[in-house]
């Protein structure tokens, strides 16, 4: 890479939604969905209000069919004059006649392109006439769309989710980071060809590292063909507390980092207006910058859009194919339990590793373990025989510029595993957990990092050791805990999902690395648990499907037997333990 050059952020074309404008050097947009039956004008007209309140400047509600598109047009027009400024959007799936109705009325509407005009599902083997003949019939359908969209200054979201994939697309691509793309770009293309630029994208995924990877190839993609649109993040099915804003802050953070993302939404299984101040402490501490000191696609010594390989420097249980380490205060752990608890000495620190083993010294001088900050050069390091660990003592750096620093180590030729300590002065835990997990995850999604070291004067060493762990199981780099995949409910839901995931955190919390989801309904549950392991999926009113993988293995059970049945599920396919 050519490091005296700076690389200019592309911004996306300008789309107008009502009196909402994203892309070009308008600041990001902060939005949510209703959780309310749309059908409900009254209460989602009350729901809207209290999003807004909390600071969002644009709401979703589910539109499943014609019924739903009259009701938005009541919630529309009974607005207070407070709120008409609001863009009203319409999400649709499976039914573009819908999509055509709603474009008339909302100022928004979302499609999917794995379900506009096609199914979803598992891979299939589509003929090259088969895929030729599904393209062409989205086509006509989205011109359709389009025509409505313009002449009623309506905007479209091309919203493609992983777990819902058309099976044309499928058939070429599997289920991987470039199959969404390839999605989004047929729709872009035809809205291309259409002249029709009031677009937006999104590629969402509740696995955030294949969530990052996908829109950083879509961005690139976008930008060679001219077609850069503005872009919806966001993660789906997070979760709810800790878990699930990590998750949210590992996808979000490292793309708006480098300039990329225009409107976003923190998917919480909360009440929506929740997920509001998470998002706007996301956009305050991570603004999206003019220029960076690397180009973030081109040029780099690892590849940004696929997983990479481990660390190829070991030093003990540093580096090499171990997950990264965590380093942690003195505290009474239970569970997470750190790999070494640090103290500070007269040169630097000590390293004890909580399993009792050899201690190891930290300075700056002499240790094998050798802190350095920024400014120390990375040949200077690969030169020094006696170094064999790397703490990376990054101080008051952004995330950009510690990514910069590692860009040069590595492509010195340097193997030598790095730690990255981090030392915070946050005034509260939820705002050191965003600051964290963004400039931790754009280093960790790219499998960068050997060890995770998190200090601050404040806050307590078990909060800190939880949050590292958090933060190593959103990047995927390091399981510790079972893993919940929840949706944050919508207009379909007929359960209440907050007090279910509960009841199956608190039954299945100690089955660690299994990934469990409880979906809404089955609509879009099934495609976006895709990588799940088991599944707690709403069928009906009262009714539950339990799915084994993408597999549904129970129908129709009564809710009040589901939990037991998922349990009983789990346990039938070898993966129960007893707490």
């Amino acid at each position: 890479m050519n490091t005296t050059d700076t690389y200019r952020v592309p911004r996306a074309r300008q789309v107008k939604i009502g009196d909402v404008y994203l892309g070009s050097t308008h600041p990001v947009v902060i939005q949510s969905m209703a959780n309310t039956n749309t059908l409900d004008v009254e209460a989602s007209i009350l729901q809207l209000k209290m999003i807004v309140d909390a600071g969002a400047s644009m709401v979703r509600f589910t539109t499943q069919g014609i019924r739903e598109v009259k009701a938005l047009e009541k919630i529309i027009l009974n607005l207070e004059n407070e709120y008409r400024q609001v863009p009203v959007v319409a999400d649709v799936h499976f039914n573009a006649k819908v999509a055509l109705a709603a474009a008339r009325i909302c100022e928004k509407v979302r499609i999917n392109p794995g379900n506009f005009t096609e199914k979803t599902g598992d891979y299939t083997d589509a003929s090259g006439q088969d895929r030729r003949e599904g393209l062409e019939k989205n086509r006509i359908r989205l011109k359709e769309l389009i025509d409505i969209c313009k002449s009623a200054n309506t905007a479209l979201r091309i919203g493609v989710n992983h777990g819902s994939l058309s099976g044309r697309i499928m058939s070429v691509y599997g289920d991987t980071p470039e199959g969404m793309v390839e999605s989004a770009m047929e729709f872009a293309r035809i809205c291309g060809d259409e002249n029709f630029d009031q677009v937006v994208i999104s590629l969402k995924s509740s696995n955030s590292v294949l969530m990052v990877q996908a829109v950083r190839m879509l961005t690139r993609r976008m930008v060679e063909e001219d077609l850069y649109f503005p872009l919806h993040l966001g993660v789906t099915e997070s979760g709810d507390g800790m878990e699930g804003r990590v998750k949210s802050v590992a996808g979000i953070a490292p793309l708006l980092a480098e300039g990329i993302g225009d409107t976003i939404r923190v998917s919480l299984t909360e009440p929506p207006e929740n997920e509001i101040p998470v998002a706007a402490m996301i956009t305050a501490i991570f603004p999206k910058p003019d220029s960076l000191p690397y180009h973030p696609f081109e040029q780099l010594p690892w590849d940004p859009f696929h997983h990479n390989t481990s660390i190829p420097g070991v030093f003990g249980p540093i580096g090499g194919t171990h997950p990264p380490v965590v380093i942690s205060g003195f505290e009474n752990y239970s569970d997470p339990v750190p790999d070494f608890i640090a103290e500070n000495n007269r040169d630097g620190y000590v390293l004890s590793p909580i399993d009792g083993g050899t201690k190891i010294g930290v300075d700056s001088h002499s240790s094998p373990v050798r802190l350095v900050t920024l400014d120390r050069s990375p040949e200077e390091i690969m030169i020094d025989e006696r170094v064999a660990v790397v703490v990376l003592d990054a101080g008051n750096a952004s995330a950009t510029q510690v990514r910069y620093w590692f860009a040069r180590y590595l492509e010195k030729g340097n193997k030598k595993p790095v730690i990255l300590k981090k030392r915070y002065d946050d005034p509260d835990e939820e705002t050191m957990l965003v600051r964290a997990t963004g400039e931790f995850s754009l280093l960790l999604t790219d499998s960068l990092l050997a060890g995770v070291w998190l200090s601050h004067p404040g806050l307590s060493p078990k909060f800190l050791n939880r949050l590292s762990f958090m933060i190593l199981q959103a990047t995927r780099n390091r399981i510790f805990s079972t893993e919940y995949i929840a949706c944050p409910s919508c207009g379909r839901t007929r359960f209440d999902i907050q007090s279910v995931l509960g009841e199956v955190r608190q039954r299945t919390s100690h089955l660690k690395g299994l990934k469990i989801a409880v979906m809404g309904c089955i609509v879009n549950g099934p495609g976006e648990m895709a990588d799940a392991d088991y599944g707690y999926i709403g069928a009906a009113e009262g009714k539950v499907t339990i799915y084994a993988g993408k597999k549904p293995v129970a129908k129709n059970v009564p809710q009040d037997q589901a939990v037991n049945k998922l349990i009983e599920v789990i346990s039938e396919h070898g993966d129960w333990k007893a707490p």
